[in-house]
C-alpha cells in the first residue's frame, strides 16, 4: 500500500525504492546483463555471484573418472570418457549447490580443457615468438603451447561435453563462464597466431545454437592469464590490450552471442590500467581478474584492508565502470617450512594444505574480503572445486564438507584460516543478498513525505535476514535477529538525496543495547563498509549527514543514500523507536509540508480547535511529518493546504 500523496505547490522528493525482498529459491537463473558497473537480472536486481572453477581433465580431477582403459590414457578423451566425465561433474555440481548442507555456489567457471581439443590432425601454425619457454630455454609443450589445437574436435566436444557440462551446472542453479583451452603464452601479439587461435575458438563456440540460446546464463572469458600483450610490431602500447581483444569481441557479437564477455588483463590478469584509457567497447562487457596472496601489495605479512582496496582499485580501475569477476583465488595456511613452489611473480610459496597460494583468512583473507565488500560489484570463483569442498569425502561418503577442514582440525589448526571453511561462511552470507529473482521485483513505490517513515508499508524488515516490527501510535517495536538489519532501501540507481538536510534524527523510547548500530550506506551493496552510529549512547540520535565516514575514513555521500537501517551483530535485540525524521536545525522535522509559508485564517484555526473532540469530516489535515490526523492537539498542522497553529 502506498502513502497517499499530498497535493501541494512544492514537489515531492524525486526518489523511489524497491519493495522488500521476498523469500525465494536460491540460485534461480534469470538471464543477466551489465548495467553500469553491476550485473543485473531482467527485473533490476543487482547480482553478485560466488562459486568455483574446474577443468574436465583426468589429471586435474585426481583420476576419479576415466574412459576406455584398454585403449590407453589418451582414449579417456573420447565419447566414453565424455560420459564418465559428465557423471563425475554431476556429483560435484550436486555437492557445491547443496544449500541444506551449507554450500551456496551459483557460478561455475568451465575450462574448455585442451585435452579434448588437441589432436593429431595437423599442427596449428604458431609464431615462434608465441611459444611458451621454460626457464632453461626449452620449449614448453604444456597448456601454453597450442600447436596441436584442432578446431573440429572443439566443435564436436562443444556438443557432447562442454555444453552438456554447462547445462548440468545451470540445472543446479549456477551461471557458467567458459574460458578457452589452455593458457596464454608468455607474450602474445596483435594479429599474431594466438589472437587468430582465440578468434577460431570463440567463433566455433558461439556458432553453437545452445550457447546462443543460453547466452544470458553463459558468459565467455576471452583468455586465461595473459602476461605480456604487444602490438603487431612487438612494441608495447596502452592500446595493445584493446587491439588484441576488441576484434575477438566483435566476432562473438557478429555470431549473435549477447551474453556477458569477461575480458582479461595483463600480468596474469592483475593489470587493467590500459583499459581505463582504451576500454573494450560494446554492451555486456565485464572484466575477469585473478587474485592470490602476494598480489596487489597484499600478502600474509602485509595485509592492510585499506591498502588492499586502494591498490586493487589502482590496478583494476575499470572496477568503477564495469562489473568484475575474480575467476581464480584460493588460500590455505602454511603447514611446513618448505618452499612448495614459486608463484607467477617469482615469489616463494611455502607448503600449505593444498592450495596454490599460502595465506590465512584472518590476515590476507581479511584484506581480500574487504575488496569484495568495499566495491560491491566483484563476483568470484575459487580456483578449484577442491578449494571449496572435500571432493573425496563427498564421493565416498556423500558428505558435504568444506575443503581442508578435516586435515586442519587434525593438526589443531582453525579450519576457518583456509578458503574452504571461510567461503562456506561467506557464500552463505552473500546468498542472502544480491541474487537474481522474479519474486524480488516490485514496481517502485512513491516515497512518503518523511522518507524515514516507520509505517509497515514502508519500513523494510528484510534488508538482511528476517526481522519483525510492530507499530503503535507512539512507538515502533523492532526485533532484530542476530546479524539482521531492518530499515530503508532506496532506489538502486539514484538512491535518495539528503544533501539539502543537515541531520537525521532518531528518537528511541529507551537506550539500545550495546553493540547495536544505525548504519548508512551510499552503495546498494549491503556488505560495503557503511557509516555506523552507536545506538547505545543516547535515546536521541543526531546524525550529521554531511560528516558521515566509514571506520576506514571513507566519506559517505548524502546525495545518494541507498541503505539506512538498524543492525546488531550480537544475539537477538529489541529496539523501541519513537520516530525518525530529517531536520535542518537538528530539532524539528523538515518535510515538504513544513516548507509552506501560508497561514490560515482565524476562523479556520477555530474550526480545528472546536473539532478536537470529534472526527474531522470533508477536510484533509496533516501533521508536519505528513501523517493525516483526525484529532489534532496543540501544535502546527496543514489544513486544506494551509499552515495552521492550534493553541
Amino acid at each position: 500500500m502506498k502513502k497517499k500523496t499530498i497535493l501541494l505547490a512544492l514537489s515531492l522528493l524525486a526518489v523511489s525504492m524497491s519493495a522488500p525482498a521476498q523469500e525465494v529459491a536460491y540460485g534461480k537463473l534469470q538471464p543477466l546483463h551489465v548495467d553500469g558497473n553491476q550485473l543485473k537480472d531482467p527485473y533490476g536486481n543487482t547480482v553478485v555471484l560466488h562459486g568455483v572453477m574446474d577443468t574436465p581433465n583426468t589429471y586435474f580431477n585426481g583420476g576419479r573418472w576415466q574412459g576406455s582403459k584398454a585403449q590407453g590414457w589418451w582414449d579417456d578423451y573420447n565419447d566414453t570418457g565424455a560420459t564418465n566425465c559428465r557423471n563425475y561433474f554431476e556429483k560435484l555440481f550436486t555437492a557445491i549447490t547443496d544449500s541444506t548442507n551449507g554450500a551456496y555456489c551459483n557460478i561455475f567457471r568451465l575450462h574448455l580443457d585442451p585435452a579434448w581439443t588437441n589432436g593429431n590432425e595437423g599442427a596449428w601454425k604458431v609464431d615462434a615468438r608465441e611459444i611458451q619457454y621454460k626457464s632453461n630455454g626449452e620449449i614448453d609443450y604444456g597448456e601454453a603451447h597450442f600447436s596441436k589445437y584442432t578446431g573440429s574436435r572443439l566443435t564436436k566436444f562443444m556438443r557432447t561435453l562442454y555444453f552438456r557440462l554447462a547445462s548440468q551446472a545451470m540445472k543446479h542453479g549456477m551461471y557458467v563462464i567458459m574460458r578457452p583451452p589452455g593458457v596464454c603464452p608468455s607474450n602474445i601479439y596483435v594479429d599474431g597466431s594466438y589472437q587468430k587461435y582465440l578468434l577460431d575458438v570463440w567463433d566455433r563456440v558461439t556458432q553453437n545454437d545452445s550457447i546462443l540460446k543460453y547466452s544470458g546464463q553463459i558468459g565467455i572469458e576471452l583468455a586465461n592469464e595473459p602476461i605480456g600483450v604487444h602490438m603487431a610490431d612487438g612494441t608495447d602500447s596502452d592500446k595493445a590490450l584493446h587491439d588484441f581483444f576488441q576484434p575477438i569481441v566483435d566476432k562473438i557479437r557478429e555470431n549473435g552471442f549477447k551474453g556477458i564477455i569477461w575480458v582479461p588483463g595483463t600480468g596474469y590478469q592483475s593489470n587493467y590500467r590500459a583499459y581505463a584509457k582504451y576500454p573494450i567497447t560494446g554492451d555486456n562487457i565485464g572484466y575477469a581478474v585473478h587474485n592470490y596472496a602476494g598480489w596487489y601489495n597484499n600478502r600474509e605479512d602485509h595485509c592492510n584492508p585499506t591498502e588492499a582496496i586502494e591498490e586493487f582499485g589502482n590496478s583494476v580501475p575499470i572496477i568503477r565502470t564495469n562489473p568484475i569477476v575474480i575467476t581464480e583465488v584460493d588460500w590455505s595456511p602454511q603447514n611446513t617450512s618448505f618452499i612448495d613452489h614459486y608463484n607467477e611473480f617469482n615469489q616463494p610459496v611455502y607448503k600449505n594444505y593444498g592450495t596454490w597460494a599460502t595465506a590465512s583468512t584472518s590476515k590476507w583473507g581479511k584484506a581480500y574480503k574487504a575488496i569484495l565488500d568495499y566495491y560491491g560489484n566483484v563476483s568470484m570463483t575459487l580456483t578449484g572445486t577442491g578449494d571449496y569442498i572435500d571432493i573425496d569425502d563427498y564421493i565416498k561418503n556423500k558428505k558435504v564438507t568444506p575443503a581442508f577442514k578435516t586435515a586442519m582440525e587434525k593438526n589443531g589448526v582453525d579450519p576457518y584460516e583456509a578458503c574452504g571453511v571461510a567461503c562456506f561462511e561467506w557464500y552463505a552470507d552473500y546468498a542472502k543478498v544480491n541474487y537474481p529473482s522474479t519474486e524480488r521485483y516490485q514496481p517502485k513505490q512513491e516515497v512518503p513525505e518523511n522518507p524515514f517513515d516507520l509505517s509497515a508499508d514502508w519500513f523494510n524488515t528484510t534488508i538482511l535476514y528476517q526481522n519483525t516490527s510492530s507499530h503503535l501510535a507512539a512507538m515502533t517495536t523492532l526485533k532484530l535477529t542476530k546479524g539482521g538489519c531492518a530499515g530503508w532501501r532506496f532506489d538502486e540507481e539514484e538512491g535518495i538525496d539528503l544533501s539539502t538536510y543537515n541531520y537525521l534524527i532518531i528518537r528511541l523510547v529507551r537506550n539500545a543495547a550495546r553493540n547495536t548500530f544505525f548504519r548508512v550506506s551510499d552503495t546498494g551493496n549491503y556488505w560495503a563498509e557503511p557509516y555506523l552510529y552507536d545506538l547505545s549512547v543516547s535515546k536521541e540520535i543526531k546524525i550529521d549527514l554531511h560528516n558521515m565516514q566509514t571506520a576506514s575514513g571513507t566519506p559517505v555521500d548524502p546525495s545518494h543514500i541507498r541503505i539506512a537501517g538498524f543492525n546488531s551483530p550480537d544475539a537477538d535485540q529489541t529496539l523501541y523507536i519513537k520516530e525518525a525524521f530529517l531536520s535542518v536545525d537538528g530539532e524539528t522535522p523538515a518535510t515538504a509540508i513544513n516548507a509552506i509559508a501560508l497561514e490560515g485564517s482565524d476562523s479556520e484555526t477555530q474550526e480545528l480547535k472546536n473539532s478536537k473532540t470529534q472526527k474531522l469530516r470533508n477536510s484533509e489535515t496533516y501533521d508536519l511529518t505528513g501523517r493525516q490526523v483526525t484529532h489534532p492537539t496543540r501544535g502546527l498542522y496543514i489544513h486544506n493546504g494551509k499552515k495552521i497553529f492550534i493553541k
